[in-house]
Formats: C-alpha cells, structure tokens, sequence
C-alpha cells in the first residue's frame, strides 16, 4: 500500500471471487468464490521473493455445495476458527491450524452474510428472507452437523427486513448487531431483546456495513493523511510496463523460502544447556591461571571427605559388630 507496487496475482479459483478476508493477526487470509470452495492462504508464502514458484493455498474447504456469499474470521489468529456462509442454506465452522469442519448449520434458506459476536459465543447469519439468524455455539453437542430451530436455547430471529441481509457486524461489547439489507436500510438491533433500536434509509440496496472504533482525527476539518497513498499499480514488474514509481521508496517482500529453517525444540534445549555448563564451568573454575588452584582445591577437599566417609564406616562397623 504505501508503494503502490503489485506483489501478486493469484488464480486459484475457477469461477468469480465473492469475499475475501483477512486474520486478525494478518498472518493468512480466506478467499470465497462461486466455484463452492474458500481457500486459506499464507501471507508469507504468496508475497515473497521467488516469482517463479507458484503459490498454494494452505487449505481448501471444499464442503459447501453452491457458491459461497460470505467469510468471517475469528480471533487468534493461525489458531482462529473461519465461517463460511453459502446459497446451499448451510453455514461452515472451520478451524484454521488443522484444516477441519468444526460444524454445519442448515437453515430453510440461504445465507447471504456470517458473524461472529467477539467473544465468539454466538454466530450471527443473515438469510435470504429477511430473517437474522442467531445460533449459540456454546450449546452444540458432539454431533458436527446441526439444523437450525429457533426454539433451542441460544437460537434466535431478528426480524425486520424485508429481502436478503447482505453484511452483518457486532460491536465491540457484543450488544449492539448492525445488518445491511437489500430492502434499502440499515438496522441496529439490540442483541439482548432482539429489537430494532435503529433504521437507516439509503437509497439503493446496501452491499456493505461494519461497525469500527472511529479515528481520532475523524472531525477535524483540517486534517490531512500523514502518509499519502500511491496510485496502484496493475503489474506486476511495473518498470517493464512503463509505469512510474517514486523515487526513493522501498518495497519490503516477506521471503518466507528464502529464510533458514528453525531449529527444532531439541536443538535448542541442546544449545541451552551447552550454554549452560559452560557458564557453571566459569563461575566455577574461574578462567586462566587460577583454574589449576581451583581444582588442586576441590581435589584435597575430595580426599579428606573420602577419609571422614571411611573413619565413619569404620566406626559404624566395630559398634554393630562389638559383642555383648
């Protein structure tokens, strides 16, 4: 972003992209598409350094059965858990470190939007009827596939609109839900009651809404970007196509291949204790000439501990072997 510069193109899918979000940490990021599969890639391993490898993605969910409409990423990132929404009136809960479907969730309709609240106690969906549907995933038993009833406990409707939710988002504290509907309005929900506390008029369907902390600068009329961005670049090597960078600037690429491999936990418990000892043995010995001293020193007090040990043995004996 702040060179303009293109890293990469990726063509994994084999229809249209529908979403793409990034982890928390920004470590990987899942693509949706309307070829029915959302794949999980690693950011290191997409930017990086060597153009001739191509990248693959860490993971393909390929469980749905019609094309995928949303994604929401949880928390922790490498360790967070994914849900995919799609049109074949199911919603998917993924884990990201293993690959697997944690859950499946089939409603009467299909899921245009997906959420989690942040505690991530509750999944939020937005179907194509209107209807919000809300689903406890702290109630689940140990089947991994479950129809939705708004009778069960933690399972419930917000109803209010009037055709398909396209964008679902819940604020910080949990309490408040904000949904974006094709009906031309925006509402805020209290999550407690289920009530509409909230009506916003557009006029146009609405394709996005999400609920950010605002920026400290936000009402200050003359303020200005402290960095100004670049204008995107549409190649990849932009010099070979005539485009113009400015001057001065640097492009960091994460160079995942080209780094050296870890070492494993056992090496470095080995190293630690080389480190270790070495330390002990100086503290010690002491280093140069008073090694010797020191160990003339801890010899003579060898021997005369091995002499008290035999006096005593000595003793111990003649005192259990005295007669009577």
């Amino acid at each position: 972003v702040s060179t303009g510069n293109l890293l990469a193109i990726l063509s994994r899918h084999y229809q249209d992209l529908s979403c793409i979000k990034f982890t928390d940490d920004s470590s990987h990021f899942v693509s949706g598409a309307k070829d029915n599969l959302a794949l999980v890639w690693n950011l290191s391993s997409v930017v990086q350094l060597d153009s001739t490898h191509t990248p693959e993605p860490r993971h393909v969910f390929s469980r749905h059965s019609l094309p995928i409409t949303d994604i929401h990423c949880g928390l922790m990132g490498a360790q967070a858990r994914v849900a995919t929404a799609s049109l074949d009136q199911t919603v998917k809960v993924w884990e990201i470190s293993s690959g697997e479907m944690l859950l499946s969730i089939l409603f009467d309709v299909g899921i245009l939007s997906v959420t989690f609240d942040p505690c991530e106690y509750f999944l939020f969906c937005g179907g194509s009827d209107g209807n919000i549907f809300q689903t406890s995933l702290c109630s689940m038993g140990l089947s991994r596939d479950k129809t939705f009833q708004s009778d069960s406990d933690g399972s419930q409707v917000f109803k209010g609109h009037r055709n398909l939710v396209t964008c679902l988002s819940v604020s910080m504290d949990g309490t408040i839900l904000l949904s974006g509907s094709n009906d031309e309005t925006v509402r805020m929900w209290d999550i407690q009651s289920k009530q509409c506390i909230w009506t916003i008029n557009h006029r146009g369907p609405v394709t996005n809404a999400a609920i950010i902390p605002a920026p400290a600068n936000m009402f200050v009329s003359d303020s200005h970007p402290a960095v100004p961005l670049a204008r995107f670049s549409r190649h990849l090597n932009p010099s070979e196509q005539g485009e113009v960078t400015g001057t001065g600037s640097l492009c960091l690429r994460l160079g995942a291949n080209t780094q050296e491999p870890e070492a494993t936990y056992l090496e470095k418990a080995d190293e630690l204790y080389s480190l270790m000892c070495a330390v002990t043995d100086k503290s010690v010995f002491g280093d140069g000439e008073n090694t010797k001293v020191r160990v003339s020193e801890l010899e003579e007090e060898v021997r005369t501990l091995k002499k008290i040990n035999k006096d005593l043995y000595e003793f111990s004996t003649q005192l259990l072997t005295k007669p009577n």
